[in-house]
């Protein structure tokens, strides 16, 4: 994650929140906003690779006769 990603998506947050001007919010609030961010990045990033290995998985479980398997890991 760059500094660039969360500063876009603690303003996004900030601005579902409150209606004023990022720049004039104070700076401790908008470092809670930046710490908000870079949960919700790396859960996104957890989520996405889990929805991989999930895809992979039952990728690979496909029968060769075109069915697929009944057993897929969650």
């Amino acid at each position: 994650m760059t500094p660039d990603q969360v500063e876009l998506v603690a303003k996004a947050f900030y601005a579902a929140e409150y209606v004023g001007d990022w720049d004039d919010a104070p700076e401790i609030l908008q470092e809670q906003f930046r710490d908000l961010a870079r949960t919700a990045i790396t859960l996104l990033h957890q989520q996405i690779s889990g929805c991989r290995a999930s895809l992979m998985l039952a990728k690979v479980s496909e029968c060769p006769h075109g069915e697929e398997a009944v057993r897929l890991s969650s």
